[in-house]
């Protein structure tokens, strides 16, 4: 009786045809990624660079600067290797005040997100 109860149970299945589950849409992944400034306490009318690595090759890749009083934005394309450099210029940022710069890529349906900062002195 077991067998024939297996039987019906899976020619029931094969009748009713494949099972379909409604999934939600894949979402976008997001994925750490490195940076680091190559100046960390640059002088007032200075550069520093922010050094971002560990993201996709080619990605587009977006810093924001958080200054006490205004943003400033930079915008570059990784390398194939998945780094790049984007020059800040120092001008009369307040000394001691650290600034956190934020970092964003993208390529595809993959963000990559990181940070770092730095804290202007006097010239």
């Amino acid at each position: 009786m077991g067998s024939q109860f297996l039987a019906l149970t899976l020619a029931a299945g094969l009748l009713a045809g494949p099972i379909v589950l409604d999934a939600p849409p894949a979402e976008a992944a997001t994925k750490k990624c490195a940076a680091k400034m190559s100046i960390s306490k640059p002088r007032q009318y200075s550069n520093t660079v922010v050094k971002v690595s560990k993201v996709g090759a080619k990605a587009k890749v977006t810093t924001t600067a958080h200054y006490k009083t205004t943003k400033t934005k930079k915008k570059a394309t990784a390398s194939t290797r998945g780094a790049a450099n984007l020059k800040y210029y120092i001008s009369r940022a307040t000394p001691g005040k650290k600034v956190s710069v934020t970092v964003v890529a993208k390529k595809g349906k993959t963000t990559w997100k990181c940070s770092t900062s730095f804290k202007p002195k006097k010239k």
